[in-house]
């Protein structure tokens, strides 16, 4: 089982209006309303891989229970954090007359209060005997410890539990020095982390480098259709190309890609394996509308048109 940690859940919704325009009045042909951010997505693609999660987030207001009402639709297991504030709103317009440009609304989320985080931190603790993997995904709302993601992490690392991190900003920096088992980030991420441009290939394995000399075990870079690039602990540079598909919806394709990883990975495959399924699933997410959404032979019939990716000019 993946413990998987969601700071800032948020409540989903995806609407199709073809001509989108600012100002007017639209009539959407398509709602898909989903128990959403990064964590929840991550699950999602991780059911159809055949893994199982377990999810862990503040969850409240008058939203909370039809958030987890959506959550169970998917087959979704949860052990909540009850809080009080509302689970935040996120908005994604798709345009198929502007080949399915995307306009994206998100909500910061609410702060949480006093004591909140570390209740969370103490509940994730008590399933990590069940555990295989620890995983974080996603930002962190006000009202977090400034070491929150450290606390976490380092009883993990006490509980000789991998930690798996899809996560950025302050939280991330000061957490790289536990040595955490993987972190999967983008590329713009990876370039506010270490001060890099970074635009293709070989910029990306320059900052990977840098993050592992940090401290982390395993690093992966995501470069959005390029592919992704990645470090395997004993220093092993590669790279997968994303295979060319008629995208619908890119949104949430980078959960899939992590969701692809920990899947393998939770099987004993290679890094290297790993992001090649993980670049297949983000590719399979992208041809239907809703994130973490993706069919299983898809992801196999992807899979095969993954080549290498060149480093290096």
């Amino acid at each position: 089982m993946i413990l998987t940690v969601v700071p800032n859940p948020s409540l989903d919704k995806t609407v199709v209006v073809s001509h989108f325009a600012l100002g007017k009045i639209h009539r959407p042909g398509e709602v898909l309303t989903l128990a959403g951010g990064k964590g929840f997505n991550f699950a999602r693609a991780l059911r159809v891989l055949g893994e199982r999660s377990l999810l862990i987030g503040p969850i409240g207001g008058s939203t909370g229970q039809y958030f987890l009402d959506l959550a169970a639709r998917d087959a979704l297991e949860c052990a909540p954090l009850l809080v009080k504030t509302e689970v935040r709103s996120c908005l994604t317009i798709i345009d198929p007359a502007a080949d399915n440009r995307l306009t994206e609304l998100y909500e910061r989320g609410a702060a949480l209060a006093e004591g909140e985080w570390g209740r969370l931190v103490e509940l994730t603790a008590s399933h990590f005997a069940e555990a295989n993997f620890l995983v974080v995904c996603g930002s962190f709302p006000a009202g977090v410890p400034a070491r929150g993601l450290y606390d976490l992490t380092l009883k993990a690392r006490v509980a000789n539990l991998p930690v798996l991190l899809d996560t950025y900003g302050p939280q991330l920096e000061g957490v790289l020095e536990l040595g955490p088992a993987l972190l999967k980030i983008n590329q713009f991420e990876a370039g506010e982390l270490t001060g890099r441009a970074i635009a293709t290939p070989a910029q990306a394995i320059a900052a990977v480098t840098d993050l592992q000399r940090r401290g982390v075990r395993e690093v992966v870079v995501t470069l959005g259709k390029q592919g992704a690039v990645g470090l395997t602990f004993e220093g092993q540079a590669f790279g997968w190309r994303a295979p060319e598909v008629v995208a619908i919806s890119a949104t949430g394709s980078g959960d899939c890609l992590f969701a692809g990883i920990a899947a393998s990975l939770t099987r004993g495959q290679s890094l290297q394996e790993a992001v090649r399924w993980g670049v297949a699933s983000g590719a399979a997410n992208t041809l239907q509308i809703g994130a973490g959404r993706l069919e299983l032979d898809e992801v196999q019939r992807l899979f095969q048109r993954v080549q290498p990716l060149m480093l290096h000019p």
